[in-house]
């Protein structure tokens, strides 16, 4: 299903008819988009603002029971349970959201807003090989026209990937597979990757009616340019909707409009973040995964901002981003004022937890004693450094160890005789 051509350019051209204007046929289709991806838009942020606001609850849990590593995944997923959570939530809406919003910049990317090409490969061999020459009736691909009355068709060129040989000429045209172009219907005619050098005939050449001519081996690109009718209307300040300019471009005053919009597009996606974030509490510190949550939401708008400076993109495009950013400030400030349910603790009722120990915690410091098996005796040796033994009158064995430290341990094992007083 292509979502431009079926739904996204009929709604626009709809909106288009109402309004008489490419720039607010944008900003309703915008609107329609985000009202219809609410639904999604909430759970997002419910989830994103619950797993922000339960990081102090997960901490204590980690503290709790981070000797215990079993406890400790079975205290999370009992959490995750009790309190309806899904460490996932927010992410499946937004990935959802996707087709939708790739749609959206497809439409804004190429007619009625912008010219678009469609490629045809052709393989030119050598006239030895002459057995391999083949043409494919159509191009692989298409591009949706709008026609100034608002009608729809889709774009192909004929022949489509070719091989051919050297020398040889093809008359390349263009036709529609759904709908009907106008009588007027034109494209620009180019060579994507042909350069040629001063003095040497051209490797290859094209008119403005399609008609080429292929003189030396090699893989060429022929592309014919869908116009887009409304790349040169005005909207506002902006001059120009499929106006296009990147680099060292932008700062020609004519272009000053596309800076701004990419500002705007910078400063609206860094307010909708910022809002989505538990602000820090002063008296706590933050743990390793809040400082990047923070960091995050402020170099990743001022990182997008400025790849926009160095990707070529219509300017109908840049109206569509600062919309879409300020409805979802919108909508997030909208779920943000709603309170989040308290949570439930589950290391309550569990005050008597004692996490595990080594067998080694509660020995004296300095060396251990090595004590060994020696058979079914149960005798036992002691390889203590500084340690003697001696057995008194009444029975008991006294053992003195003395530690690397100094310390002096005495301990005593038997059993002791009591003599009984003659009546």
């Amino acid at each position: 299903m292509d979502i431009t051509y079926q739904f996204m350019i009929p709604i626009l051209e709809y909106f288009h008819r109402m309004t008489n204007s490419y720039g607010w046929a944008i900003i309703l289709l915008t609107v329609l988009v985000r009202l219809l991806v609410w639904p999604l838009v909430v759970k997002s942020t419910q989830s994103m603002q619950k797993m922000s606001q339960m990081q102090p609850m997960m901490k204590k849990i980690q503290d709790k029971y981070k000797s215990d590593p079993e406890k400790f995944q079975k205290k999370m997923m009992e959490f995750y349970s009790k309190n309806k959570m899904n460490p996932l939530g927010g992410c499946l809406p937004t990935l959802v959201q996707l087709p939708v919003l790739f749609a959206l910049f497809a439409t804004f990317s190429g007619p009625p807003f912008g010219d678009k090409a469609v490629d045809v490969k052709v393989n030119v061999v050598e006239k030895a090989k002459s057995a391999e020459v083949k043409k494919v009736e159509v191009s692989g691909n298409n591009c949706p026209y709008v026609a100034t009355d608002g009608k729809i068709a889709k774009v192909v060129v004929f022949p489509g990937d070719s091989v051919v040989v050297e020398g040889e000429s093809v008359d390349f045209n263009t036709r529609s597979v759904e709908g009907q172009l106008p009588a007027d219907f034109k494209v620009h005619w180019k060579l994507a990757n042909v350069q040629k050098k001063d003095g040497e005939e051209a490797p290859a050449t094209i008119d403005d009616n399609g008609h080429a001519t292929f003189n030396k081996p090699g893989e060429y690109h022929v592309q014919a340019m869908v116009p887009g009718i409304a790349k040169h209307e005005n909207f506002g300040p902006i001059n120009g909707l499929g106006k296009v300019a990147s680099g060292m471009d932008l700062l020609k005053p004519e272009n000053f409009d596309l800076v701004v919009m990419i500002i705007l597009f910078g400063a609206t996606m860094y307010l909708s973040s910022k809002l989505t974030m538990k602000p820090p509490d002063p008296n706590q510190e933050m743990d390793e995964q809040q400082i990047i949550q923070q960091q995050t939401a402020k170099t990743m708008p001022i990182a997008l901002s400025a790849m926009f400076f160095f990707i070529p993109l219509p300017s109908g495009v840049y109206v569509y981003m600062v919309v879409s950013n300020v409805i979802q400030t919108l909508q997030t400030w909208l779920v943000m004022k709603s309170p989040v349910p308290e949570f439930v603790d589950v290391t309550q009722g569990d005050d008597d937890y004692v996490p595990p120990q080594s067998p080694d915690d509660d020995a004296p410091k300095g060396k251990k004693k090595d004590v060994s098996d020696s058979g079914k005796n149960g005798s036992s040796k002691e390889s203590e450094k500084g340690s003697s033994k001696k057995k008194t009158d009444d029975g008991v064995k006294q053992i003195t160890v003395e530690s690397d430290t100094g310390e002096t341990i005495s301990l005593s094992t038997g059993k002791r005789k009591v003599k009984k007083k003659k009546k």
